[in-house]
């Protein structure tokens, strides 16, 4: 079953291009979707070109949402967290939510 999870993260230092292709590619290999929100700017991480965009624009101090949708979405957002222990810092985990897939949105 879809599940739904978030968490909100305190960016602390700049991401370096490495950390931006290893999140993406956690996220190309997941089954589901991984998106990044801050400031009313949401991007897909498993679209490359739109997720250095958004991390380049990200200034240390800021916060982002991580969003995690699919299956097994506890154990990808702590993968997505391990691989950014240097950059954030973990401000509020929410709840896991079970949906409905006719349920979702589009952003």
């Amino acid at each position: 079953m879809k599940e739904i999870i978030s968490t909100n993260v305190l960016v602390q230092n700049k991401f370096t291009m490495k950390k931006m292709l290893e999140i993406h590619q956690a996220s190309k290999h997941f089954k589901g979707t991984t998106y990044l929100y801050s400031k009313h700017k949401a991007v897909d991480a498993s679209n490359l070109s739109k997720l250095v965009s958004f991390l380049l624009t990200v200034k240390p101090q800021t916060t982002i949402k991580i969003i995690v949708e699919g299956n097994e979405v506890q154990d990808h957002l702590e993968k997505i967290k391990e691989m950014c222990t240097s950059h954030i810092s973990v401000l509020r985990m929410t709840e896991k939510r079970f949906i409905n897939s006719s349920e979702t949105i589009q952003i």
